[in-house]
């Protein structure tokens, strides 16, 4: 199980399928796979943007039969020296920001190990990185 460090996911998957995403209330749904169809996940940083608006989904693959799976995902992210903090136009007026601002890049290499292709905090979410300044 994790959540996508990116803004937006963009996947593509075959018959076989296995991608399940956790409602609210923490139930584990199929996300089964038709003929033309993408699937979009908000990811970590999307999150934080819309001050939790956009909820980054936390996703995983349970294969339930033994076959080859395939899918092919486009990970979209911004800039790596942008700052994320959600704008005053999503926050409202006299709402509060839940996430202290922090660079794009800074998250990144939070999530990421030093040994190249291995994420030790994989688990891990920008609430982890950046707070929950509402609690």
């Amino acid at each position: 199980m994790h959540t996508d460090m990116s803004c937006v996911t963009i996947v593509c998957q075959d018959e076989i399928g296995g991608l399940q995403v956790r409602s609210r209330e923490g139930k584990w749904m199929d996300i089964n796979p038709c003929a033309d169809t993408i699937v979009v996940n908000v990811g970590d940083l999307m999150h934080a943007w819309s001050n939790g608006r956009l909820r980054s989904s936390e996703h995983r693959v349970v294969l339930k039969r033994n076959a080859s799976r395939f899918s092919v995902a486009f990970f979209w992210c911004f800039e790596d020296e942008k700052v994320i903090s959600a704008p005053d136009e999503v926050v409202g007026e006299g709402g509060a920001r839940i996430y202290t601002p922090f660079v794009c890049r800074e998250y990144l290499k939070f999530r990421e190990s030093s040994e190249r292709g291995k994420f030790d905090k994989v688990g891990f979410t920008v609430k982890d990185f950046a707070g929950d300044l509402k609690q």
